[in-house]
């Protein structure tokens, strides 16, 4: 369980003096007592009596240091050069407090955690909001019934969903909206429409900010012209950040419709990114294929990510 240090970084012992020591030597061991590598902590004070360290990182794994005041200072006891009176006790003014509990006071505190952890985080997940895009619908020129059957289509499921507005046809801005619902503890993010291979569609753009390691399976591919199509084809995308997933489904009613089935279905199937992606892309790609083998036309329709 990680446990964010918010700026409270310092950690300090007292009842403890140092004599011709190397302090290299003195971080190495709080750090190994500590479950951190030797590069994430070091002495940063030392004054008669108190010795002071620092973590260089922001978060840190709980259960490594819940607890661990009398194994680190055992291990400082031992190194030579290293003065300890029996009254020696570690201090802090934020998270790193949890190395002084006393052992089961520490496996409760992190018992009591992991389980408020764990029920947030259930109502994170559970927790939607849809955006839809283009200048489009923003003008009104286009009726926006994507958002309304997608949220109640995720309501039918459990979720708690609201409608987080029409983000533009840009990429900066969009992932800017996207973000800020994440911050707000939005799990799941979903947009419709700007997946397509015109300049002006940025939804993949937008979440490939957020998270550059985005599934991006194809729905469609052809040779791009640059006179309307810009792109070599049309995808769907599903990003991660942290718990919460980003979802970018198609514009066309039909296509959009069968994407949030299976985006509901893959879910509840507990799918992560890559597949996820792909359980959606393949149905409407195989919706694609059926259209163009009716119509007599032919493109590529690959279901790999670009």
């Amino acid at each position: 369980m990680k446990w964010d240090l918010l700026e409270k970084t310092t950690f300090w012992i007292e009842g403890i003096d140092l004599k011709d020591i190397n302090l290299g030597k003195v971080a190495d061991i709080t750090a190994d007592a500590l479950g951190m590598k030797k590069d994430e902590i070091m002495v940063v004070d030392v004054r008669p009596g108190m010795l002071a360290f620092d973590i260089l990182k922001r978060q840190i794994e709980a259960e490594a240091i819940a607890g661990k005041e009398k194994e680190l200072l055992l291990r400082l006891k031992d190194l030579p050069g290293v003065i300890l009176e029996p009254t020696a006790t570690v201090h802090s003014e934020g998270v790193l407090g949890l190395i002084a509990l006393g052992e089961q006071e520490a496996s409760q505190v992190l018992l009591e955690s992991k389980r408020i952890v764990d029920d947030v985080s259930r109502a994170v997940l559970k927790r939607a909001i849809v955006f839809a895009s283009g200048s489009e619908v923003i003008s009104g020129n286009i009726e926006d019934t994507n958002s309304p059957y997608i949220i109640k289509a995720l309501e039918e499921a459990g979720f708690k969903a609201k409608f987080g507005g029409t983000l533009e046809d840009n990429d900066k801005i969009a992932s800017s909206y996207i973000e800020a619902a994440l911050e707000q503890g939005y799990g799941l993010v979903v947009t419709t429409g700007g997946v397509g291979a015109e300049d002006k569609d940025f939804s993949i753009e937008a979440i490939k900010r957020i998270d550059p390691e985005v599934a991006t399976p194809w729905i469609l591919k052809f040779k791009p012209d640059y006179h309307r199509h810009h792109k070599e084809g049309v995808c769907i995308a599903v990003g991660q950040s942290g718990i919460a997933k980003m979802v970018a489904l198609p514009g066309p009613h039909e296509e959009a419709k069968l994407g949030c089935g299976r985006l509901i279905k893959g879910l509840q199937l507990g799918l992560e990114k890559t597949e996820l992606a792909e359980y959606i892309a393949s149905a409407i790609r195989q919706r694609w294929h059926e259209k163009m083998n009716k119509g007599g036309h032919r493109h590529e329709g690959k279901g790999h990510s670009n």
